[in-house]
């Protein structure tokens, strides 16, 4: 699946979250914790909390600048339910790498 073409691969935040830290539309991003990154573009909404990032589901490592996607974020902790992955408590730092050309 990973040869289907898909839309380039954007972290969705907040428009308070993104301005606080200078990150505009389409500006190169890093999302990261002390257990990895990954380089991706930004894109603003009002329809995400604030305080909280959204990946895609479902990204090939080729569908990000730097080649890792969400899961580096994901602590190996398990949920108390079912012992399952605790992908919803992914805790993350986002700065600008890059400002979008002509920006």
């Amino acid at each position: 699946l990973a040869e289907i073409p898909r839309p380039q691969v954007r972290l969705l935040m907040h428009p308070d979250d993104a301005a606080s830290r200078g990150i505009a539309e389409g500006d190169e991003i890093r999302v990261f914790n002390a257990l990895g990154e990954v380089t991706t573009t930004a894109t603003i909404g009002g329809w995400i909390r604030r305080g909280t990032v959204a990946l895609p589901k479902g990204i090939w490592r080729k569908h990000t600048a730097n080649g890792y996607t969400g899961t580096s974020l994901v602590p190996d902790t398990l949920t108390d339910i079912a012992g399952g992955a605790c992908f919803n408590d992914a805790r993350v730092q986002i700065e600008k790498v890059r400002s979008l050309p002509n920006s």
